[in-house]
């Protein structure tokens, strides 16, 4: 099993620049919640990243199967649950271009088991976290 790795690091009062294969991005929180709302917040950009790679592997099958996908968006909301401090009952959904057929529906849905960002939130992995000395 291969391992990813990725670095945040505080570059502002609550702002963060997460550190990918040398691509950057950049986080913060509104102004109201004590940062300066230069960047969406981390669970934004979950949403963000499922509704990205959603669209991705959607666009993969479309281009394997030559379905139209050129302006296909994917919408994607989620319930805030405050008690628990975590977002909850994620919903997608995807805009294509043009009608699909019935056999080019089914190839579209399929596609969802690619994605490994909705795939790890059905998983519910375990996440350790340690202090480094």
């Amino acid at each position: 099993m291969a391992t990813w790795s990725a670095r945040a690091i505080n570059i502002g009062p609550i702002a963060f620049a997460g550190q990918v294969r040398g691509h950057h991005h950049v986080y913060d929180v509104p102004n109201a919640e004590g940062g300066d709302d230069v960047a969406p917040m981390p669970p934004e950009a979950l949403l963000s990243a499922l509704g990205s790679c959603m669209g991705m592997v959607v666009a993969l099958v479309c281009q394997a199967r030559d379905i139209s996908y050129e302006g296909m968006h994917v919408q994607v909301e989620a319930d805030v649950n405050e008690d628990e401090n975590r977002l909850e009952n994620f919903r997608m959904t995807i805009h294509m271009p043009e009608k699909l057929s019935d056999k080019q529906r089914r190839a579209v849905e399929n596609a969802e088991a690619l994605c490994k960002v909705r795939n790890t939130l059905l998983a519910a992995t375990e996440v350790q976290v340690e202090i480094a000395d």
